[in-house]
């Protein structure tokens, strides 16, 4: 299970006495697949904070036919 780590395998329930009480619950196919597309999600969006965190790229600067250069 270590892929879907952040899954949610426990989940409360009241006890009808009152309180609560920690029930664990199946990793069914439902939540494996909404566990991969929510962890798809964070990933992509790590992805582009990362992409724009980075410095941007200097402009490179070119030159025309006679010599003289553009920005």
């Amino acid at each position: 299970m270590g892929f879907f780590a952040p899954t949610r395998v426990m989940e409360i329930v009241k006890k009808q006495t009152g309180g609560l009480l920690w029930k664990r619950i199946k990793l069914t196919t439902t939540r494996k697949a909404n566990a991969k597309k929510r962890l798809l999600r964070v990933w992509q969006n790590e992805a582009v904070l990362k992409a724009c965190s980075e410095p941007p790229l200097e402009k490179t600067s070119t030159t025309d036919g006679d010599g003289a250069q553009k920005t």
